[in-house]
């Protein structure tokens, strides 16, 4: 009945585990979300983080990193992309300062002048067990037993346990682990999240086992995304949660369509 993707990344799997409607309307329906506040806030904050990064070591400043944001916010588009939200959650000079505090708190977590990132934005396409995956792994560094330690920039909350389990809080980071080991036979060691507005660093150590937990979540979610294809039949995962998405507020989730 509807044609599944062609290929599955961590975070699309991640949406079909949450709700398998919202999964249908995005990636079956292509009826895709404008852009939102707080994801230009993360998508800023991460591309002049990688910048810095690009810097000779001495170079990544407070400073810099100043530089580089106003320069990134003028000629590279971002002013304009700011400005053309339907739906503003504050003011520019706002947008500007949350997005500055959150990366100066990168420097409560690590030294950019010593820490030295083996990859960034690196494109991973492979496939587990059957199961097509592509994706983007924001960075990554060798350790000096030769094992990766993949980690991730986070500028929202850190999760509540009550709508977020441990194990789903790592699940990407893991998936990403198992396709670098895929595609590149490069064994992970630990995941990283670095939460820049709360300056905490979350890690897991990777083992075999959480591994294939991880493995045994992309199998059973591509077969059930493949079943629902089949049936037409996507379940809506009603949660509070509901009310913070764009498919009720257009009210085109079955779940809450007013008729």
């Amino acid at each position: 009945m509807f044609t599944p993707p062609e290929y599955l990344s961590p975070s699309s799997i991640g949406l079909f585990r949450d709700c398998p409607q919202k999964f249908k309307l995005s990636y079956i329906d292509k009826i895709k979300e404008p852009p939102q506040w707080h994801l230009h806030l993360g998508s800023f904050v991460h591309e002049v983080l990688e910048f810095l990064y690009k810097e000779d070591a001495s170079e990544r400043t407070v400073d810099t990193l100043k530089v580089i944001a106003a320069d990134r916010w003028t000629n590279h588009g971002w002013a304009e992309k700011v400005e053309a939200l339907e739906e503003k959650k504050g003011t520019i000079p706002e947008f500007k300062r949350a997005a500055f505090d959150s990366m100066v708190n990168l420097w409560t977590l690590e030294d950019p002048t010593e820490t030295e990132l083996d990859g960034m934005e690196h494109e991973v396409l492979t496939s587990i067990e059957g199961v097509a995956m592509k994706g983007y792994i924001d960075r990554f560094i060798f350790a000096d037993d030769g094992t990766v330690i993949i980690s991730d920039y986070k500028t929202g909350s850190i999760p509540n346990p009550r709508f977020k389990s441990e194990e789903d809080k790592f699940f990407q980071l893991l998936a990403y682990a198992l396709m670098l080991e895929e595609s590149d036979q490069e064994s992970t060691s630990r995941v990283e999240l670095l939460y820049l507005t709360q300056k905490a660093k979350h890690d897991l150590s990777v083992t075999p086992v959480n591994l294939s937990v991880a493995r045994g979540t992309i199998v059973e979610t591509r077969e059930s995304i493949e079943a629902s294809c089949s049936t037409g039949e996507f379940h809506c995962n009603v949660t509070k949660l509901c009310d913070w998405c764009y498919y009720k507020k257009i009210n085109i989730c079955p779940a809450h369509a007013k008729k």
